[in-house]
């Protein structure tokens, strides 16, 4: 018999497809939903939703050990503190708060309450995030001299400039919030290092907007390796035109990484030292957005264990943000604060 949890919903970005692995996975036998009009939509399209008007209520709901909290990162940082306050375990979408004090807020209050955030970094259950990560931990690229990260998607105008994720004010940041982040999770996941220093531009190419919309970042992990992550929201597609543009590389003192994750997967990888192999790897059919997240989310739950990732993870990528958007203002490297 599966678990009951709640779902607060209001244009998180990812809903349908959150939703969707909601609906696929057995272990959830019912969910109540609150929010905006989207979640009552919503919910009236799923067998095993129910609308509910009231948040507090789920907050107070004792035998309610979950929510999901989709929406904008302003309200994410309260809803989310909220909810681990009251005790409540947290699915939910990235980066979860508008700054890294909010997030570190969330963080003291899951220790107060023994229960945690999942912010949906959906890179650490990809196939070719685990194999490049096999890979360096065996020891296939030798020692880890310098890697690259690339995430550029469409133009803000093709968006739609009146977004959430483009407001200052309810985002808190913006490419690097939006889609930079995974990368920055990525690379500490796969290495097993966190991000030391960091050395950034970020500007705005379109005016209409009050983020960052093109980052040019230079990194230092904690083990010497230096690398470059650039994001933007560049690309004005047409026929034959692709509309993202998704790639990191690694070398090392014995091999090199080539990874192109766009469709279906390519990954080369060459090293002097093991035997490795080229790798096509397909996700099609693999759910809505993050299955294999949502899954491991509710493994933790009910084993209480630590999910793949959780608060602390958040807040750290948060802070390497706001250190690069500082290194932008001053022009000079920055520490990402432990």
């Amino acid at each position: 018999m599966g678990i009951t949890i709640g779902a607060y919903i209001d244009g998180g970005g990812h809903v349908a497809g959150h939703m969707k692995d909601v609906a696929m996975h057995d272990g959830i036998e019912r969910l109540l939903v609150t929010g905006s009009d989207e979640a009552r939509e919503m919910a009236a399209t799923m067998p095993k939703a129910e609308f509910v008007s009231d948040w507090d209520a789920l907050l107070a709901d004792y035998d309610l050990p979950a929510l999901i909290v989709l929406t904008n990162n302003r309200d994410a940082g309260r809803l989310n503190l909220q909810a681990v306050e009251a005790g409540k375990w947290v699915y939910g979408e990235k980066p979860g708060a508008r700054t890294a004090a909010e997030m570190a807020a969330i963080v003291e209050a899951c220790r107060r309450s023994g229960a945690h955030f999942m912010p949906c970094y959906a890179r650490r259950t990809f196939a070719d995030t685990l194999e490049i990560k096999r890979l360096i931990d065996s020891g296939a690229l030798g020692e880890l001299w310098s890697f690259q990260a690339n995430w550029i998607a469409s133009q803000a105008s093709l968006r739609g400039v009146g977004w959430w994720g483009f407001s200052g004010e309810i985002a808190g940041g913006g490419i690097l919030y939006w889609l930079g982040c995974h990368w920055i999770d990525a690379i500490s996941f796969v290495t097993g290092q966190r991000i030391a220093e960091v050395s950034a531009l970020c500007t705005t190419a379109d005016p209409r907007v009050s983020v960052e919309d093109v980052a040019c970042v230079g990194l230092r992990l904690e083990g010497g390796a230096i690398g470059t992550l650039r994001c933007g929201y560049l690309l004005n597609p047409f026929e034959g035109y692709e509309d993202c543009h998704l790639m990191t590389a690694w070398e090392g003192s014995d091999g090199w990484i080539s990874h192109h994750p766009h469709g279906a997967v390519t990954l080369r990888a060459r090293s002097r030292t093991h035997e490795v192999r080229d790798l096509v790897l397909d996700r099609s059919g693999a759910g809505g957005y993050a299955p294999a997240m949502l899954s491991d989310f509710i493994e933790a739950l009910e084993r209480r264990r630590r999910p793949l990732v959780c608060e602390d993870d958040a807040l750290y990528v948060l802070r390497v943000i706001e250190a690069a958007y500082e290194s932008s203002r001053s022009g000079v490297a920055v520490k990402v604060q432990p």
